[in-house]
């Protein structure tokens, strides 16, 4: 899944950020993000909002970092030099 898919239709939003060396995403979960937790495996970043919902991944093109805070999910992608 990519994240406009998870976005659309809904009043969620997504940023991206690209600075020198990492891009950023941010993703606004709404109610799901309250008690999300996120894990990074390999090149796929996977959210789980909640025992009642399914859990979500989302592909990214190299290492990454991920994490949820106040509901926004955060990606960090690093970029090759």
């Amino acid at each position: 899944m990519h994240l406009q898919e998870f976005v659309s239709g809904s009043e969620r939003f997504v940023r991206h950020y690209a600075y020198d060396d990492v891009h950023v995403i941010a993703a606004d979960l709404g109610t799901l993000g309250s008690e999300a937790t996120v894990d990074v495996a390999g090149d796929t970043v996977i959210v789980v909002p909640s025992d009642d919902h399914d859990q979500f991944e989302i592909e990214v093109p190299g290492a990454a970092r991920a994490f949820i805070r106040n509901g926004i999910l955060t990606i960090e992608v690093e970029v090759d030099a």
